[in-house]
């Protein structure tokens, strides 16, 4: 009997075929053409003597053989993780690249001028900050270390709280003089609200809760920022972003709305020479976050 084996690329193309959901998508991430994602699935499959997936209402869902299959995949994935992460323990001194995610805002308008402490104390390294309002994979290496506005969730990964973000009602500067500065007064100002995509956020749960009327609505703290300027009506927004923005003045703070700021890494770069300097320089600057 003919011995059977596997390709460990096509247990990889089925991680990331459940992952993203369609051919499509799982070529695009794999940088596969959408025959060869095909091909791979199929070559699986064979290897295996059994379907892995079939399509249900437009999805894809596991057979028996092929959870088993992505169990398999998903087991390689986080040993070779772990032996990259390894890996980057040879170099001594905080040296060379460290990708750090954040927030769209947070990181454009609070870390990144921060930065020149950082560079000076450490000539030698290379900040990559990837800015996304989505939560960046640490599993996938996307970011070495990630801040967040919510506790992380993934298992293997410190949990470090580094801060709180604080929040205001803000109007244009040179409006502040026709509002009285109090939360009552304010209540029927028209509003420049963040959009909730579902997640609950207090900051987008505020605006609507108060009862006035909304004038525009935005995904992007920047947007709702430009439109507080361009005198739209009064935002809530975050005091790093706005404190120090002449051209907005505060009509309240807003201590019922907070945000925590969390740091996740991955444990092994607890005591690392290269990671644990920029994590406890991101800890220190994040605990001055207004």
């Amino acid at each position: 009997m003919q011995k059977r084996s596997l390709c460990w690329d096509d247990l990889l193309t089925l991680s990331a075929l459940q992952r993203c959901g369609s051919y499509s998508a799982c070529a695009r991430e794999l940088g596969l053409t959408h025959a060869t994602a095909i091909r791979r699935i199929r070559r699986l499959e064979a290897a295996l003597g059994g379907a892995v997936a079939t399509r249900t209402d437009g999805a894809f869902v596991l057979t028996g053989t092929g959870r088993a299959a992505l169990e398999a995949a998903r087991q390689m994935e986080r040993s070779a993780d772990r032996l990259l992460r390894e890996t980057e323990h040879a170099g001594a001194g905080v040296s060379g690249e460290v990708r750090m995610a954040a927030t769209a805002a947070l990181g454009s308008e609070f870390l990144t001028p921060r930065l020149p402490g950082l560079y000076a104390a450490h000539p030698a390294i290379q900040v990559r900050l990837e800015l996304d309002n989505r939560v960046a994979s640490l599993a996938r290496r996307r970011a070495h270390i990630a801040v967040r506005l919510a506790r992380p969730q993934e298992e293997d990964v410190v949990a470090q709280r580094a801060g709180t973000v604080q929040f205001g009602f803000y109007v244009r500067a040179r409006d502040a003089a026709m509002h009285r500065p109090d939360a009552s007064a304010s209540a029927a100002l028209p509003c420049c609200a963040l959009l909730d995509d579902g997640l609950g956020l207090p900051e987008c749960a505020w605006p609507q809760a108060r009862g006035g009327p909304v004038a525009f609505q935005s995904n992007s703290l920047h947007a709702v920022q430009q439109a507080v300027r361009a005198g739209l009506g009064a935002g809530l927004l975050p005091h790093y972003l706005a404190a120090h923005d002449v051209s907005l003045a505060k009509l309240h703070d807003v201590p019922e709305v907070t945000r925590e700021i969390w740091l996740a890494y991955p444990a092994e770069f607890r005591g690392h020479s290269r990671f644990r300097p920029v994590i406890d320089w991101l800890q220190q600057t994040l605990a001055t976050c207004p």
